[in-house]
């Protein structure tokens, strides 16, 4: 008779061959960092505020990786990465991350008012 353990690796098996596990879907808060990664490459290509503040956020990932291509996209969107280095010091990236958040705040407050200029 099998263990309980090798149970579970064969039902968890099986359940994966029938797609019956949940599928996770790209997100900046998504359990696992291929899916963050993903959605920080889908937001390269946007122009909507929630994805700007979710790349910002990135830049304080504890992952390089989800840092390099935050700051990346973050440069393609806007032409800019406000002195952000993902390999600097955490006390350098923060201040640099602080600008990003005023950035990014100055663009929210553009959008809600109606004839203003963006930042």
């Amino acid at each position: 008779m099998r263990n309980s353990t090798q149970n579970l690796v064969i039902v968890a098996c099986c359940l994966a061959v029938t797609g019956c596990l949940p599928k996770q879907h790209a997100a900046f808060d998504a359990p696992a960092p291929n899916k963050r990664l993903d959605a920080i490459v889908g937001a390269a290509g946007g122009t909507d505020q929630v994805s700007l503040d979710g790349l910002v956020g990135q830049l304080e990932s504890t992952d390089p990786a989800a840092r390099v291509l935050a700051i990346q996209a973050l440069e393609r969107r806007t032409g800019e990465t406000l002195g952000y280095a993902h390999s600097d010091p955490a006390w350098k990236r923060r201040a640099a991350v602080d600008r990003w958040k005023k950035y990014a705040a100055g663009k929210e407050q553009a959008a809600a008012t109606p004839g203003s200029v963006s930042p």
